[in-house]
């Protein structure tokens, strides 16, 4: 954990923010100011849209400036930082990615807050839908970074008896599957790759035990305009009435496709926003040390729930 920084002790207002690509959905600046007017602190958020082509020079930049003590990583980058950071805490390095960075002494050291923060959340939905916690069959969608750290997230639980990855890109599955398997194999967990939505393959329902489908890619997210970019991952009506849980990591919207589609369904549906808001939550105590971490996430939920309403208002 990085010490608590007073920015009327080093003399100026330290930048934090946000790493991406085509991002300008982001709520991550709404969040992280409701935030810093709750904990007093005066922090200059930005978001920082790089393209993967100029990913190296940023970064060079960001260490000659000076004052940037921290930043969020989000779509493409990932899995790119988790090679560039000077260190890396344990459970980014398990996870293969990296969303969330700190900046000690010119060194960037490298953080995974993606993966306890979902779990606190899927954790959540288990108590609150009255759900068991064993013997769950995962079924995540996508084989990117947050698809790591979701995995990571099911194995903290120990809920799994077996996980399937679904995705279009094989060459990204393979390489998900063998950077986990043998800790899977360690902990009595079946690690399974299908295609891309493969219900044949997947055999949800099968044994009778509980289905958990986690969408980790962008599908269904908005596109900062009103609209949406790609329509959710579409799930049969025959698949969905046979899963106990769905979650979709999406945030923006609030309620998406998939989601929309469950509750339809009768099955319980988690949005994104749970993990967004903990995960943010997480970052700041890297970047700024422990102590406020209460009084910030409510300012973020409080800030969330009315740019919720207000879309619901204008749509």
């Amino acid at each position: 954990m990085l010490p608590s920084i007073d920015p009327t002790e080093i003399g100026f207002v330290p930048v934090t923010g946000i790493l991406g690509s085509k991002i300008s959905y982001t709520l991550s600046p709404m969040l992280h100011a409701a935030a810093d007017n709750a904990s007093g602190r005066m922090v200059d958020f930005q978001v920082f849209d790089v393209p993967p082509s100029g990913l190296d020079g940023w970064l060079k930049q960001v260490l000659l400036f000076g004052e940037v003590i921290g930043f969020n990583v989000t779509i493409p980058h990932k899995e790119a930082i988790f090679h560039r950071v000077d260190a890396c805490h344990e459970e980014a390095r398990q996870v293969g990615s990296v969303n969330c960075v700190g900046i000690k002494e010119g060194f960037l050291v490298g953080y995974n807050t993606d993966r306890p923060a979902l779990g606190s959340v899927i954790d959540s939905a288990l108590k609150e839908s009255n759900l068991p916690r064993e013997d769950w069959t995962v079924i995540i969608l996508g084989a990117g970074g947050a698809a790591r750290a979701a995995l990571w997230a099911v194995l903290d639980l120990k809920i799994a008896k077996e996980i399937y990855i679904s995705s279009r890109a094989e060459d990204r599955r393979f390489f998900m599957l063998l950077h986990v398997q043998e800790e899977c194999d360690g902990r009595g967990v079946k690690l399974i790759q299908a295609d891309w939505l493969d219900w044949e393959k997947l055999e949800i329902g099968k044994n009778g035990n509980p289905t958990m489908l986690i969408n980790t890619t962008p599908l269904g997210s908005s596109d900062g305009k009103g609209g949406i970019k790609l329509p959710s991952p579409f799930i049969p009506n025959e698949v969905l009435s046979k899963i106990s849980l769905v979650t979709d990591l999406v945030y923006a919207p609030s309620v998406t496709g998939l989601m929309k589609s469950a509750i339809k369904a009768g099955v319980p549906a988690v949005g994104g926003s749970g993990m967004l808001i903990e995960q943010a939550v997480r970052s700041r105590s890297i970047w700024f040390g422990e102590g406020k971490e209460e009084d910030e996430r409510a300012a973020m939920v409080a800030v969330y729930s009315s740019y919720v309403s207000k879309q619901t208002e204008e749509g």
